[in-house]
């Protein structure tokens, strides 16, 4: 799996109520990977925490683990900023730090309030992807969590155990699926989608002039498109003159590894 985990709960509708808490992630196919799911009262910190507890028991927990909650709907219903969700979802997806700021200082002229629990409650470090220090591996982190509300409409008005044996029917069936899809491409060193993307940034890398400069196996500098960068393939990051184009010479040095 991506080291990228998305949290969020969703309601049922049977007669004990309650919310059905769930951890999802992604394959190296994109295709969605339960982790866990969980059944609680309501959700508030006593129910979060003792599902957090139970997911480090199967998760390790190490530095570069990317979790994402649903913090807009925690700024829409605990303190009454709906409107202007907009303005932090805009400072949240954008990479350059640049631009985050400027995103947030708008946000933070129209809900001064809440923009402090953001920044020094929680740090941007937690919720945006400029200040991120992990790698988020390029995912849409809301859709694989909201996908499964679609999937699992009719198991949310079921009993409790038939909602887990529901659950555990249906991802078994998939998860044989992709098993069977998987062996016929055994011949090939990596998984298709893997395979379709590498073969992609190859073709753009073609355009590029590598150059090794300094004779070591894992250094370059990378030349074309308007754009000089230096790229260290044991690094997570790299150095450009144009940040927007810095995703072509990187994806590239990954082929090249």
């Amino acid at each position: 799996m991506r080291k990228v985990i998305a949290v969020d709960g969703t309601h049922l509708h049977g007669k004990y109520k309650g919310v059905l808490l769930r951890i999802v992630a992604q394959d190296t196919e994109n295709h969605v990977y339960p982790i866990a799911f969980c059944v609680v009262d309501k959700e508030n910190d006593a129910s979060w925490t003792f599902f957090f507890e139970k997911l480090k028991e199967i998760v390790v927990d190490e530095p570069d683990l990317y979790c994402m909650r649903h913090l807009g709907e925690n700024l829409r219903v605990n303190h009454n900023y709906g409107d202007y969700l907009y303005l932090c979802y805009n400072a949240a997806k954008i990479y350059s730090l640049e631009e985050f700021d400027n995103h947030f200082v708008e946000f933070k002229n129209k809900c001064p309030a809440v923009t402090i629990v953001l920044e020094y409650d929680i740090g941007f470090e937690k919720w945006s992807r400029a200040y991120f220090h992990g790698n988020r591996y390029d995912m849409m982190t809301t859709n694989i969590a909201e996908s499964l509300n679609a999937m699992l409409v009719d198991e949310r008005e079921y009993p409790v155990a038939s909602i887990f044996n529901s659950i555990a029917k249906r991802f078994g069936e998939l998860f044989r699926e992709r098993h069977a899809y998987i062996l016929k491409s055994m011949g090939n060193q990596m998984v298709p989608y893997a395979k379709k993307i590498t073969r992609n940034k190859m073709i753009e890398g073609d355009s590029l002039y590598v150059e090794n400069v300094i004779g070591d196996d894992n250094q370059f500098t990378m030349f074309g498109a308007g754009v000089t960068a230096y790229v260290d393939l044991l690094e997570k990051s790299c150095s450009c003159t144009e940040y927007d184009l810095i995703k072509i010479p990187c994806a590239h040095a990954m082929t090249v590894l």
